[in-house]
């Protein structure tokens, strides 16, 4: 049984870990340890983001497959802290960051499929619903707050990077190819 992903049997551990937050991501989020640090959920995020990258160097774009990694990887910190405050000053979470972070790190597991066209919107989607999934356990949520939580991270998201004068900034880089 796969709990977290560890990195002493790399290969095997990432394989176990992926299948169970994708196909069983209540039971693998409620088992999932909400401390321990934030390396091996970050290596795993690393991970699943790098097979997209080599995704999009077979089939392009390739000038975003190194862009899609490390942007991904500054927008999991980022929508982590984002969650975090949201959840715990709107609906008075009792989650810490590195609870958030974990979820949000295990959450892109779908990221790896990303690179396959017609399939990474779904991949996004389904992203943010295993995000829902997660945030209910380690806030102490409802799912009606934890789908909230997730529109006005998104509505805030949207609000800076407009104002920052970047209205796609919010949006994984290849999506504006049509992925």
């Amino acid at each position: 049984m796969h709990h977290e992903f560890q990195t002493d049997d790399f290969a095997q551990s990432f394989i176990g870990v992926w299948k169970r937050v994708t196909s069983e991501p209540r039971s693998f989020f409620q088992e999932m340890p909400v401390s321990g640090g934030l390396t091996n959920p970050l290596i795993f995020a690393v991970v699943c983001l790098a097979i997209s990258g080599l995704g999009f160097l077979i089939i392009g774009p390739r000038v975003r497959a190194l862009s899609f990694v490390v942007e991904g990887v500054i927008r999991s910190f980022v929508y982590a802290a984002l969650f975090v405050l949201i959840a715990r000053q709107v609906f008075g979470g009792t989650g810490d960051y590195e609870a958030t972070y974990r979820v949000v790190a295990y959450a892109m597991a779908p990221f790896a499929l990303y690179w396959i066209p017609l399939v990474g919107k779904l991949a996004a989607l389904y992203s943010m619903v295993l995000v829902m999934v997660g945030l209910e356990r380690v806030q102490g949520f409802d799912a009606v707050k934890s789908v909230l939580t997730l529109l006005l991270s998104a509505i805030a998201i949207l609000a800076i990077s407009w104002a920052l004068g970047m209205p796609h900034a919010w949006m994984p880089s290849p999506m504006t190819r049509g992925c």
